[in-house]
């Protein structure tokens, strides 16, 4: 009964929240703060203490998706407190639906009852986009996002003959898997989900980058390592995007730890854990950037760097030592290729990861922020920092995967150095030396926005729902089908 407690809690809440629009205004801010903690609390909960319980109905409560969806509804109900005097319960209630809707839908064993579930968390997600007017952007995404992920489950479970969600996704579904997590996850900057970045519907950034990596990049590890390595490769072009763009551009910024942790989930499985909670750390610090401009910048820059004793740099190091073990072990050049390529490219994400906590840490802003929200980024930073300090075997890391230990200390070496020097360029380049007199350069969203005037929203919105209406429709032809074909296995009855 726990285990459903915690899967349903999200849910309450909103129930709680959303005659709470009704209400004096001098209640709501309490009520939407205390309503947000202790969904906060929950998520935490499900994240630590669920992965042994037993099942409930079709929802099993397995490691890494439970860790991954905990720590992400977690940290959507995080934003939904940060935003202090605008707290709107209309966005924690529909927070809380998209939350219920997304653990059930990420831990389920089922594809049509997954996707079902997946369908309602995104009709939530919508509503929280329309608050204050339509971001027509991100709704397209989200939609198309939908329509890949429900054809490429449609086609892994139309050729296996099953309903069981997939262990492994491989060709035309793989590759639509990863559209999906693409698209909704946030790692193309500037377009879609972004334009929520700054507005209401900010809440929904961790939500849509989590429920992707615990939903999608479960079953994709296994596939060719040149993958990963691209990946890499596209998180060190957005995190140097971001650093030499002035101003700051913080979709850069958000892009970066999505593209990152893709590609070390994609390296090696027992990375994916602490790789999606250092991801989604990283982009709800972005998404409370605009509310907590000007405090909490060191412990910003820390999050966003995945530096050393913080949970990214967990990962990465892992990471590191498989990819090196694999090279030393490689039977041909053809094999080592790929693997020689994640090792040359981690130790430059590493050393661009520094280079960007620096610069968050040190970027110069007005101070007039609200300290709920600096609070908030301070509760990520500690949490990066003991997730950083839990030791790896926590996360899957075993001494059989890890290996030899003497590249990851050479590793998390270069890193400290490539800190000190970067510490070193910015302190020179620091003027003047008077706090009072610093220059405040605010950041930049970098988010482009879609017209949103008379007839190109209806027609936006028409094709919207058009997607929308096809994923559905995915969704009950394959449940048709499954009844047609028997597509149960006698232990799921």
């Amino acid at each position: 009964m726990s285990t459903f407690i915690l899967y349903a809690v999200h849910a309450a809440l909103a129930l709680v929240l959303a005659p709470a629009t009704f209400a004096p205004v001098h209640w709501r801010r309490g009520l939407v703060v205390s309503c947000a903690a202790l969904g906060v609390a929950s998520g935490a909960a499900l994240a630590l203490g669920a992965a042994g319980e037993a099942t409930w109905r079709s929802v099993t409560p397995s490691s890494p998706r439970v860790i991954i969806i905990g720590a992400t509804v977690a940290c959507g109900w995080l934003v939904v407190g940060a935003r202090g005097r605008e707290a709107d319960p209309v966005v924690g209630a529909l927070v809380g639906v998209a939350s219920s809707a997304l653990v059930a839908a990420t831990l389920n064993d089922w594809v049509v009852v997954a996707l079902l579930f997946w369908l309602a968390s995104s009709l939530a997600l919508i509503g929280l986009l329309a608050r204050g007017e339509l971001r027509v952007g991100a709704l397209l995404a989200i939609v198309v996002s939908d329509l890949a992920l429900a054809g490429g489950l449609a086609l892994h479970s139309l050729g296996e003959r099953t309903w069981t969600m997939p262990e492994s996704l491989t060709g035309l579904a793989a590759a639509l898997a990863l559209m999906a997590f693409v698209i909704r996850s946030g790692a193309v900057p500037r377009v879609g989900v972004w334009e929520v970045l700054g507005t209401p519907a900010a809440p929904a950034l961790p939500l849509l980058l989590g429920g992707p990596l615990a939903l999608l990049v479960v079953p994709l590890p296994g596939a060719s390592p040149w993958l990963a390595a691209a990946a890499l490769a596209l998180a060190v072009v957005c995190c140097v995007g971001a650093l030499a763009i002035t101003p700051l551009t913080l979709t850069l910024a958000g892009a970066w730890p999505a593209w990152l942790a893709l590609g070390l989930a994609l390296a090696s499985p027992e990375a994916l854990p602490a790789a999606s909670v250092a991801a989604l750390l990283g982009v709800t610090a972005v998404a409370l950037w605009p509310a907590s401009h000007g405090l909490a910048r060191p412990e910003r820059g820390m999050i966003l760097g995945w530096l050393p004793l913080t949970a990214g740099f967990v990962a990465i190091a892992g990471v590191a030592v498989r990819a090196f073990d694999n090279v030393a072990g490689a039977g041909g050049a053809a094999e080592a290729a790929p693997w020689s390529a994640i090792a040359a490219l981690l130790p430059v994400a590493a050393a661009a990861g520094v280079a960007l906590g620096a610069r968050a840490g040190r970027q110069t802003e007005p101070t007039s922020s609200d300290v709920v929200a600096a609070g908030s980024v301070w509760i990520l930073f500690a949490v990066g920092l003991v997730v950083g300090l839990i030791p790896a075997s926590s996360f899957g890391f075993s001494s059989r995967d890890l290996g030899s230990a003497a590249p990851a200390l050479a590793l998390h070496a270069s890193a400290l150095v490539l800190g000190l020097g970067a510490a070193a360029v910015a302190w020179r380049r620091a003027t003047p030396l008077d706090p009072a007199s610093l220059p405040s350069v605010p950041v930049r969203t970098g988010s482009l926005g879609y017209s949103e005037e008379g007839a190109d929203t209806v027609v936006m919105v028409a094709i919207a729902a058009l997607i929308g209406l096809g994923a559905l429709t995915t969704v009950v032809y394959l449940a048709f089908e499954g009844l047609s074909f028997g597509f149960l296995p006698a232990r799921n009855l």
